[in-house]
Parts: structure tokens; C-alpha cells; sequence
């Protein structure tokens, strides 16, 4: 059995020191799963800790909030707690990169940014020291299906199906799936705005820096819209350069693979255009196609630009009738874009306004309506093996519908 220093010296194993009603709830939920009493919850802080936890270790690990204290000295307190040679987990409202790294330098075990859970904390433990005759080798992470969903045309519903086909992948009754709803567009996002949720600051750290990401920063600066699913949307000020945040979307893609066990992006079709690298990091493209000339134009020339940027990507039309335009037949969109098409988004505009207004995604509120019937259709096809792709049109739609 490995030998546990804590059950050696009968030291408690955890101790903490907090100082806000959502810190103590958490503490005392991390003290009573861990088998300690509640004479282990103390108040001060994590100043408080580092004045009463000078002398010999009482606890394996002290847990404590950071409070208002600045940075610097929240960073002093931990390393002067870690000389006694206990581990240190700090919680706190601050959600920043900075705060996160600061405090791990300084020797803190962790940093969690509220909302945290007991179980997210109980799950830090210090690494184990490598055996001498044992070389160990890095487990490659498998990578999570990644979803990109945008639309030919603006208005085509290509967000609404994006936040439904997440929330679809996260539900018990769906694909039970640990899922990330990425808003790509840093320009007009709407995901965080249409849940009536607030904006996730995190997002634009996260992208100025994607290679420095890791689990407890994904998960101290996403908005955990359920227990399965966690969002990042937010916007930039109007006038300001988005190219520095969307340089950061390859490197954010590829690590929400990592974490969660699907993805979905919602992404403009500028984004993608004009982000080579970014295309490469999705295993398949929802492509939301109306039924007009302009929609079925611009989705044949996305779609040849897309297979050339990556022969690999999966491209799923789907058409819309959220926006009709001039109607055409499902044959002659199919005939110009050369794919078959997997489903047709209906128009259900009372239940989508009872939907906006609750800030619910259809799919919940309405399980068994035809818009939630496409979106099961959806991930159906996503799953399936993909048909091969029809011949294009050998003249352009306009002269051959009015031949």
C-alpha cells in the first residue's frame, strides 16, 4: 500500500480557514467528505492560516480563501504556510490567469475560482514521486469530438442550433457527454446573452494565452451552465481588433478537446474562413444552408474552400426554413452543393419566442417539437458514417432553376 504521511503523524486531513459564507460552505462540505469534524473550519482566511499555521503541520492540507487580500501578499501567506511543509488549496472570487499563476508559484497545491465543488477540491493531491526503476511515460489524452456549427448566410438559426445541439450532447436523455459550448463570434457572440447568463471575462485570457490553459482555469473561468455543460462567450468592445483573441481560437479548441468529452463551437463563417489552422482543429462542420440563391451560393463556395483548407473535415448541411428566402427544393440544394443534406430546421416561431423569454434552449423546453426532433436527427447523422457526396451541379443554380 503507498505509505500516507497524514495517517503516520495523525494529522487531520484538511484544515480551513475561510472568510465568506460561500467559502465556509464549501470548506465544510470538503471537511465532512474528507472524515474530519467541524472543529477543523476556522475563520481569518488565508492570512489567518498563515499567522495560526506557523508552528508544526495539524493538518495534510490547509484549504483556504483568499479574501481581499492583493495578490502579493496572498502569495506570501502560501509560501509561508508550505514551509511547514502542508499542502496549500486556495479558493477565492478571483478568476484571473495572473492570480492562478502567481499562487502556484508561490506553492499552492491549487487555486479555485468560485464556483468550485468539494469534489473538484477533495480531487487535488500532490503528485507521487517517480520510482527509480520505473520510467514512466505522459498518457496521450484522447481527443473529444469537436462540432463546428456556422451558418452560409446570416439569420439562418446557425446559433440557436449550436446551443441546442450542446445542450443535447450534455442531457441525460442525449448523449450524456461532458460538453463545452464555445462562442467563436468575439464580435456579436449571443450564446451568454440569449441563456441570460453573464459574460465570461475568462475567455479573452484564455485566448491571448491557449498553450498555458489547464483543467483549473477552464474550469474557475467557464460559466457551468449544468452540471455536464460549460460555456465561454463574450464580446469585444466595438471598434476593438478581434485578430489577437482569434489567433488564440486553435490553441482554446484544442485543449476544450482535452477536458470535456465534446465540443461545440459557434463560429462565423468569417472566423472560419480566414482561419486556416482553426478549421484543422474540428472533426466535423454543421453547415446551416437557407433555401436561396445567395445561401446555396455561398455554401458551395464554403464548402470547396473548407475541403481544401482540410480533406478530413466532415461537412453536414443542413437546411433552414427558419429563413426561407426563395424556397427552393431540397433536390436542386442538394444538386448545387454537391452533399447530401441530413435535416431541415422547422420554423416553430411561438416556441422559440417562449423559449427566448424563459432563456431556455428549445430543446428543453420543447423535447418532443419538430426543432428538437432535427437536432437529435443531427447528432444522429454526426455519428453515422458519411455517404458519399453527390456530383455538383454542372451549371449554376439560377440558370438551371429557371431553365
Amino acid at each position: 500500500m503507498p505509505f500516507d504521511s497524514s495517517a503516520s503523524q495523525k494529522l487531520a486531513p484538511y484544515l480551513a480557514y475561510v472568510c465568506t459564507d460561500q467559502g465556509a460552505a464549501v470548506a465544510c462540505a470538503v471537511v465532512e467528505q474528507s472524515g474530519g469534524s467541524t472543529s477543523a473550519l476556522h475563520g481569518g482566511g488565508l492570512s489567518g492560516a498563515a499567522r495560526l499555521g506557523s508552528g508544526a503541520p495539524q493538518a495534510a492540507t490547509v484549504l483556504a480563501e483568499i479574501g481581499n487580500i492583493p495578490v502579493e501578499m496572498a502569495c506570501e501567506c502560501v509560501t509561508e504556510i508550505c514551509r511547514t511543509g502542508v499542502n496549500v488549496i486556495v479558493v477565492g472570487e478571483q478568476t484571473d490567469l495572473a492570480t492562478y499563476r502567481a499562487l502556484r508559484r508561490a506553492g499552492a497545491l491549487e487555486y479555485f475560482g468560485f464556483p468550485v465543488s468539494a469534489a473538484e477540491i477533495l480531487a487535488a493531491r500532490p503528485e507521487e514521486p517517480m520510482r527509480d526503476n520505473i520510467v514512466q511515460m505522459p498518457l496521450e489524452r484522447r481527443k473529444s469530438p469537436s462540432i463546428a456549427v456556422m451558418g452560409s448566410n446570416g439569420g439562418v438559426g446557425a446559433s440557436l442550433l449550436a446551443q441546442n445541439l450542446a445542450f443535447h450532447l450534455a442531457g441525460a436523455k442525449g448523449a450524456n457527454l461532458r460538453t463545452a459550448l464555445l462562442d467563436a463570434d468575439l464580435h456579436f457572440g449571443s450564446q451568454a446573452i440569449d441563456l441570460d447568463r453573464e459574460e465570461t471575462d475568462g475567455l479573452f485570457e484564455a485566448l491571448l494565452a491557449p498553450d498555458r490553459l489547464d483543467d483549473t482555469f477552464i474550469a474557475a473561468t467557464m460559466d457551468h451552465l449544468t452540471e455536464r455543460l460549460s460555456l465561454y462567450s463574450n464580446q469585444i468592445s466595438i471598434g476593438q481588433d478581434a485578430a489577437p483573441y482569434e489567433r488564440g481560437l486553435r490553441g482554446l479548441v484544442s485543449q476544450l478537446r482535452k477536458e470535456f468529452g465534446a465540443l461545440v463551437a459557434d463560429v462565423p463563417r468569417a472566423t472560419m474562413i480566414q482561419n486556416d489552422d482553426l478549421v484543422q482543429q474540428f472533426d466535423a462542420l454543421v453547415l446551416v444552408i437557407p433555401a436561396g440563391f445567395s445561401g446555396v451560393n455561398a455554401a458551395s463556395r464554403i464548402i470547396k474552400r473548407l475541403a481544401a483548407q482540410n480533406p478530413d473535415l466532415r461537412i453536414v448541411p443542413v437546411l433552414s426554413d427558419i429563413r426561407r428566402d426563395a424556397g427552393l427544393s431540397l433536390k436542386d440544394v442538394q444538386k448545387t452543393i454537391g452533399l447530401p443534406v441530413v435535416a431541415t430546421l422547422p420554423r416553430c416561431d411561438a416556441q422559440l419566442a417562449r423559449a427566448h423569454r424563459a432563456a431556455r434552449p428549445l430543446i428543453e423546453l420543447y423535447p418532443r417539437s419538430p426543432y428538437a426532433q432535427a437536432v437529435r436527427v443531427i447528432w444522429s447523422a454526426l455519428q453515422s458514417s458519411p455517404k458519399p457526396s453527390a456530383k455538383p451541379a454542372a451549371r449554376p443554380l439560377l440558370k438551371r432553376f429557371f431553365a
